[in-house]
């Protein structure tokens, strides 16, 4: 809603002072022959170049229609005399003034917009593929990097005496079934550990 405003508040504006300030230029006695000028030929011209313009910017979009005959109903009620079949063929006047302007717009106007509108989604579209393409080749990196064996870079030194323990001593599969070989066996290690 907040964006139909801002894109009909400056055209409903021009028309809201067109049709409520034209009139009282013929409010003079002189000159009250002359206000079916404002009512057959300003107003209608206004409701055709404001629905031109909006709809070269914007595109076709007939809700935008009803403003001009919205507007005249202030200024029907102030200067016109209120309901009456004449003004209820004037709404009607400018609302076929209004759909007249948005296919003079579409027509006059509507190829650059429609080229820009092409150009912007040819851009829009390139975008997204290139994102696509981003997105592909990193799924297909982590998918390399899962695939691929981790190098796991274990280094044994077998010099390394960390442990003065002589495995090879009893590394026999024979069970020590004697308490007295297992006391000389803890003495032993004892012993060289302690040297």
């Amino acid at each position: 809603m907040n964006g139909l405003v801002k894109k009909y508040l400056p055209y409903g504006v021009v028309i809201l002072l067109i049709y409520m300030l034209v009139p009282i230029i013929f409010i003079s006695k002189s000159l009250q022959g002359f206000s079916t000028v404002a009512y057959y030929f300003i107003f209608p011209a206004t409701a055709i170049v404001c629905a031109a313009m909006y709809c070269s910017k914007y595109g076709m979009d007939f809700l935008f229609t009803l403003i001009a005959p919205v507007v005249f109903i202030p200024s029907m009620l102030i200067y016109n005399g209120g309901f009456h079949l004449t003004n209820i063929i004037l709404l009607v006047a400018y609302l076929i003034s209004g759909i007249f302007g948005l296919f003079v717009g579409d027509i006059a106007f509507g190829d650059k917009r429609k080229k820009a509108e092409a150009e912007a989604e040819a851009e829009a579209e390139e975008r997204l593929l290139a994102a696509k393409r981003r997105n592909e080749e990193f799924v297909n990196e982590k998918a390399a990097e899962a695939e691929a064996p981790k190098a796991v870079e274990t280094t044994y030194d077998l010099n390394d005496d960390d442990d003065d323990f002589d495995y090879s001593k009893y590394a026999s599969t024979d069970k020590v079934t004697d308490e007295s070989e297992i006391d000389d066996i803890l003495n032993e290690f004892g012993s060289s550990k302690n040297n």
